[in-house]
């Protein structure tokens, strides 16, 4: 029967983990504010496209520091494969930005995107936990990944037309696949207390964010009018959040940590 080490936090390591969060939120704060500027100005400032990637960062360096204080071995490694893809890929997605060639279409844009399924792919295995509860699925369970995939496919549905118009008809369904199923099985560990209740609760509104950015993000590619750059100043109020709750998952919150499972 498996036995349970009891531990604690060091007060060291909150601290630490303070500093970090409320460094991240002045830099957002001001990436927020950056992008607001080069809106309503018309300007075309670079600090935006430098300081994003530097979100991503702050948050790879927190999950790195969790030290003992993971939650569990193998959960911790899938979580930095699936940031070793993120930090990657916002330094790309930001080299877009700043230059349109490189965007819907390019290798950029390509490899950022290939990099992001890998991200999501490991996600998905990681909040999996092994997909034990598929086997005993039940009909009346079916709402929660019928909400999620539903909602997306209407989406999808609405601005079919300009997805067919940049390309993105069979890259946009395959990806949203991707991001719809991190969000269903992230949720799943909620439903079937499969992490800590504070994890679970993490993992879950990470991957929503997540959700959120890809709708945000894709009408933003789609140039739809004013509305997509409206919307690109909010992808990272909401991917930002998402990098950080993905972080702050890796770390054992309850004081426990179950010695079988790594």
């Amino acid at each position: 029967m498996p036995h349970k080490i009891i531990t604690h936090m060091s007060a060291q390591k909150k601290t630490w983990i303070m500093i970090v969060l409320g460094g991240a939120l002045l830099l957002m704060g001001s990436v927020y504010g950056s992008d607001w500027m080069n809106y309503f100005n018309n300007t075309s400032s670079l600090y935006p496209a430098i300081a994003k990637p530097c979100i991503t960062l702050l948050a790879f360096i927190l999950m790195l520091t969790a030290g003992k204080d993971k939650f569990e071995r193998k959960d911790w490694v899938l979580l930095l494969l699936a940031f070793l893809c993120m930090l990657p890929t916002d330094i790309l997605m930001s080299l877009v930005v700043v230059d349109p060639n490189l965007g819907v279409g390019g290798w950029v844009f390509m490899v950022g995107g290939g990099l992001s399924v890998l991200a999501h792919l490991f996600l998905i295995i990681r909040v999996g936990r092994g997909l034990g509860y598929l086997k005993h699925f039940k009909l009346s369970e079916i709402w929660l990944p019928v909400l999620i995939y539903a909602s997306a496919l209407i989406i999808m549905l609405v601005l079919w037309q300009d997805l067919v118009r940049v390309g993105h008809a069979v890259i946009g369904p395959i990806y949203t696949a991707f991001f719809c199923t991190t969000m269903w099985f992230a949720w799943e560990t909620v439903r079937r207390k499969l992490y800590p209740r504070a994890n679970a609760l993490m993992v879950a509104f990470a991957a929503t964010c997540w959700y959120i950015t890809e709708i945000l993000g894709e009408i933003y590619n789609l140039q739809i009018g004013p509305v997509s750059n409206v919307f690109f100043n909010l992808v990272w109020v909401f991917y930002g959040t998402n990098v950080f709750l993905w972080a702050l998952s890796g770390y054992r919150w309850n004081g426990t940590k179950n010695s079988s499972r790594g």
